[in-house]
């Protein structure tokens, strides 16, 4: 048996990504999910701002509960799980084909200004994801250089990921997003200390000390 609701909200969030909230209507989300009509609509959501929110719950739950699970994976180093992360957005954009928007952040860009409920939500998706990387580089048993700042880290990891989604959505090309996750990684190891390496060095965290050193974002210099 289909699951109708689901149905309703997958196709509300193509929509929603495609179009944007505002200019998506209760009739296109019928029309877009096969519905007979608004009775079967309201059968399941009071309104589309109920529409709307369950949309973005989904979209978090999907999309952001996943890269989660990986940044809190005990078992593996602190910063190896970020670079997985990494990864793992990487391989999503390539899943798909390069041509969409990240699951949660392309719907939350199109929903951001339709209310404060939808913008106070958001913004709490992003203060997790943002304080879960702050709280891994704070756990990098020392390694952070002294006098860098690990929130103003996450928020710019955050910020980048998102944008290379967007630039790879553009081209086409899975390379651009390969390209910007490899900078962003050897970007955070330029972070860490000298010392903190205890083994070879891989392309995505290599480099001299002198360009390590260079790119430090500590808080009392960066802009």
């Amino acid at each position: 048996m289909r699951d109708r609701k689901a149905e309703i909200l997958d196709a509300a969030a193509r929509l929603i990504a495609r179009q944007g909230y505002k200019q998506t209507s209760i009739d296109d989300v019928i029309k877009a999910s096969g519905l007979c009509g608004k009775s079967h609509f309201y059968h399941h959501f009071k309104s589309k701002e109920e529409l709307g929110k369950e949309v973005l719950n989904r979209s978090f739950e999907r999309f952001g509960e996943r890269g989660l699970a990986i940044l809190r994976e005990p078992l593996i180093d602190p910063i190896e799980r970020l670079n997985l992360f990494i990864d793992s957005i990487v391989v999503a954009q390539a899943e798909r084909g390069c041509v969409a928007s990240s699951p949660f952040c392309g719907v939350a860009a199109e929903m951001a200004d339709a209310g404060e409920g939808f913008r106070t939500r958001i913004d709490a998706v992003f203060d997790r994801w943002c304080d879960q990387i702050r709280s891994l580089l704070e756990q990098s048993d020392g390694r952070l250089r002294d006098g860098v700042d690990a929130a103003r880290i996450a928020r710019f990891i955050i910020a980048t990921l998102e944008g290379a989604v967007l630039m790879t959505r553009v081209t086409r090309e899975i390379k651009v997003m390969q390209g910007i996750a490899e900078d962003l990684k050897r970007f955070i190891a330029m972070q860490l200390r000298d010392d903190a390496f205890s083994g070879p060095r891989s392309p995505s965290t290599g480099g001299g000390q002198q360009e390590r050193g260079s790119g430090a974002l500590a808080g009392s210099s960066a802009t």
